[in-house]
């Protein structure tokens, strides 16, 4: 397991749970269905032996709250929280709201932003700006695994884009919709290693 990153997407969050198809807002918290997520895959991860080494984390409460839990189960160490690991910053028109819900600006932005791979809204993350941020997230997680397992604490459309960079997405547009369609459920872990390989995702 030396050198191996594992990436976990946090817990069930208050948002994603009463509002499922909702950009999640930035301080939405775990509910405790995602605590029960958390251990349960905290028990399984040290059943496999893959205690981590360190814990990284995204700064946002619902991951920051995942990665205590799996700290404290697994006896872990947690590196301080990163912004770098934070999920894919949606602009704040959006936030809390479902697709039937979306404001106009937002319908006309969604439209460009492949052609326009450099553009974002109010309070949101280009797709340039989302697929520079996940080479260096993984850089850094790296640097993290150099004396053994880390484990990152993240979100769902960042590890897309950390796994589509990884796979050897070639622009910005591919890789962020390739992160928008990724599907990693709540407290599942995404295994990687430094250098890419094939295969299926495992305790999916």
């Amino acid at each position: 397991m030396n050198d191996r990153l594992l990436w976990m997407r946090h817990g069930t969050c208050l948002d994603g749970l009463c509002r499922p198809r909702a950009h999640a807002r930035p301080d939405t918290p775990l509910t405790m269905r995602g605590i029960a997520e958390v251990v349960s895959t905290a028990r399984r991860l040290s059943e496999r032996n893959a205690k981590p080494n360190v814990i990284l984390t995204s700064p946002l409460p619902r991951a920051t709250m995942s990665a205590n839990i799996l700290a404290e189960i697994l006896d872990a160490p947690i590196a301080p929280p990163d912004p770098l690991y934070a999920e894919w910053r949606a602009p704040d028109c959006v936030l809390g709201l479902s697709p039937d819900d979306y404001p106009s600006e937002y319908q006309a932005w969604r439209s460009e932003r492949l052609r326009d791979p450099d553009s974002a809204l109010h309070g949101g993350e280009s797709p340039t700006a989302l697929r520079q941020r996940a080479v260096e997230a993984v850089l850094r997680a790296h640097e993290a695994a150099q004396q053994g397992v880390a484990l990152i604490v993240s979100h769902r459309v960042f590890i897309g884009a950390v796994a589509a960079n990884l796979e050897g997405a070639r622009s910005p547009q591919e890789a962020f919709q390739a992160a928008r369609d990724f599907r990693l459920g709540p407290a599942m872990v995404w295994p990687t290693c430094p250098t890419p390989r094939a295969g299926p995702p495992r305790w999916r």
